[in-house]
């Protein structure tokens, strides 16, 4: 097209170039899902970094909050933390509408596991939301001494290797961005938060688990 976009390519289901289409998307399909059992299985044999959720500071962040938590939102936090300290990999997805408060009970796992001295990144599908968890949760977490970084593509080259140092000699416990997160590398990563998680691919949330076998998984939909 004039713009320079790819454009999809419409083909005759009787061709004999649909078939082989077909069959090469077949076999690309069952390479995906073969990588995706493997990593699957290693991860329930290997044992989950237990974090130690019993803490009061982890009681003075949710009465900090400004407001009362839902049945919900504690019953959500209790099971989370139940996976966080149960010395199993957790994998866990939370769904809800949009003013639930999901972000809130992310934040109860995010200090958690930084409290313990691991490190968490929270991955957003855009800048925007990147930018506005980037915000909401420095504000809430000031009080309680955590560096919050932001890597996103507005983020300057300078920021960029200075945030991948931070990550990488484990200064930095806390990255909140979008696909940028996605080649990093760690220091003692324990907690994967993936927002929106439906508008990611399945290679993109596989290729998260990768960064270390025994990360915990917490996606938000």
């Amino acid at each position: 097209v004039a713009d320079g976009s790819s454009y999809a390519v419409v083909d005759k289901l009787g061709k004999g170039s649909f078939a082989k289409l077909k069959e090469k998307v077949k076999d690309k399909l069952f390479a995906i899902a073969n990588d995706i059992i493997k990593l699957a299985a290693a991860r329930e044999l290997v044992t989950g970094i237990k974090i130690n959720t019993d803490k009061k500071v982890l009681e003075d962040f949710q009465k900090s909050a400004g407001f009362e938590y839902t049945k919900d939102q504690k019953r959500s936090i209790k099971e989370i933390f139940d996976d966080l300290s149960s010395g199993r990999v957790m994998d866990r997805l939370l769904s809800g509408d949009v003013g639930f408060g999901k972000t809130e009970v992310a934040m109860n796992a995010l200090l958690a596991v930084i409290l313990d001295g691991y490190q968490t990144i929270f991955v957003c599908p855009t800048t925007l939301l990147a930018t506005q968890h980037y915000h909401s949760i420095q504000k809430r977490l000031e009080s309680f001494g955590i560096r919050v970084a932001k890597l996103d593509g507005k983020t300057t080259a300078k920021e960029k290797t200075s945030i991948k140092k931070g990550l990488e000699n484990g200064d930095i416990k806390l990255v909140i961005g979008t696909h940028s997160l996605l080649d990093i590398k760690t220091s003692n990563l324990a907690l994967v938060i993936i927002d929106e998680e439906h508008k990611f691919g399945v290679k993109q949330k596989e290729k998260l688990k990768q960064l270390r076998e025994d990360v915990h998984i917490f996606s938000m939909s």
